[in-house]
């Protein structure tokens, strides 16, 4: 079903090294991700180097490292220090002991970046590329965004806590930003707090469900990001031996980003009978050459592969309904 990483698409991934995790405003290099998603869906070799062209123009240039004695979480002028020292603990630890030893601190500031850098690291394990994935762990790093300690309640399920915070949060108007600008500053904001309290106890399936339905009832562009972050955490559930204290902090980041969204109606489950058609799907995100699309697509099929959710399918063909 999925295509491997060609070496080509490792090739170019090491040529996007020299730039910055981010630019502009704090935006997202997408290139690195939507290199390995394109390579997995089967992307020719002009698809590869078309994104690279598409991509690099807007990109910035990585910052020197500058060696200070001690690295802090959340520095992110220090991007570049937290790539040589994550080169080094990978060169002598190996991939598993790395991502096992640096996972349990890096989680709590899982909203990192919107969840690039979770999706940045997982698509960068795929890969098994020690440079990539010391990149990865760097922007994770040097993005690093806690939300607060977590709250829980016994009487409370996935549906019902983000019920009840998008209700407290519906009508709220945000400051000029980005997502994670928005999510910076409903950290800060005492009705949301309120209600932060979330579920004692959360599923793969029930999470799925919820962050697939909102997307597919939206199309919404910040809910988008939840149902990539949601695959990408997945997908290094191997080297996270707690996932359930994962899972939690995935949520409280995601019901932070959703309150954030244009989209705040109430969640509405919503199933409908769909048969999948992988080669004509991963066609039409290749053609869209949008690497959002292509991202969702990509974890949209994973999702399924691993849980067999129909919500999945529909999100699909939610997105190639209005790509194409």
């Amino acid at each position: 079903m999925f295509k491997p990483i060609t070496s080509e698409a490792l090739t170019l991934i090491r040529h996007g090294h020299r730039y910055s995790p981010v630019f502009g405003p704090r935006l997202s290099n997408h290139l690195p991700m939507a290199l390995i998603a394109m390579s997995r869906l089967g992307a020719s070799s002009r698809d590869l180097h078309d994104e690279f062209q598409r991509a690099t123009p807007h990109l910035e240039a990585e910052q020197t490292p500058v060696a200070p004695q001690v690295l802090k979480l959340g520095e992110k002028t220090h991007n570049a220090d937290f790539v040589l020292y994550y080169s080094k603990e990978l060169e002598t630890k190996g991939i598993e002991v790395t991502l096992k030893e640096a996972l349990p601190t890096l989680l709590p500031g899982i909203a990192a970046g919107s969840f690039h850098a979770l999706i940045r690291l997982a698509y960068a394990v795929e890969s098994e590329d020690f440079t990539e994935i010391s990149h990865a762990l760097a922007y994770w790093s040097s993005g690093f965004t806690p939300l607060g300690n977590l709250q829980y309640a016994a009487d409370k399920d996935a549906v019902s806590h983000l019920n009840e915070a998008l209700g407290v949060m519906r009508d709220h108007t945000y400051r000029e930003g980005i997502i994670i600008d928005h999510v910076e500053e409903l950290r800060e904001l005492a009705k949301y707090h309120a209600v932060s309290t979330q579920p004692a106890s959360l599923t793969k399936e029930s999470v799925a469900i919820v962050v697939l339905s909102q997307y597919a009832a939206s199309n919404d562009f910040t809910l988008l990001h939840g149902v990539t972050g949601f695959q990408a955490l997945l997908s290094l559930a191997p080297f996270i031996d707690n996932f359930d204290f994962a899972l939690d902090c995935f949520w409280q980041a995601y019901v932070s980003a959703a309150c954030t969204a244009e989209y705040r109606e109430l969640v509405a489950l919503e199933c409908r009978n769909i048969q999948p058609d992988w080669e004509i799907w991963f066609n039409q995100a290749l053609a869209t050459q949008d690497d959002h699309t292509i991202k969702l697509i990509y974890s949209c099929a994973r999702i399924y592969n691993e849980l067999q959710l129909d919500e999945a399918l529909r999100a699909i063909n939610v997105r190639l309904e209005v790509s194409l």
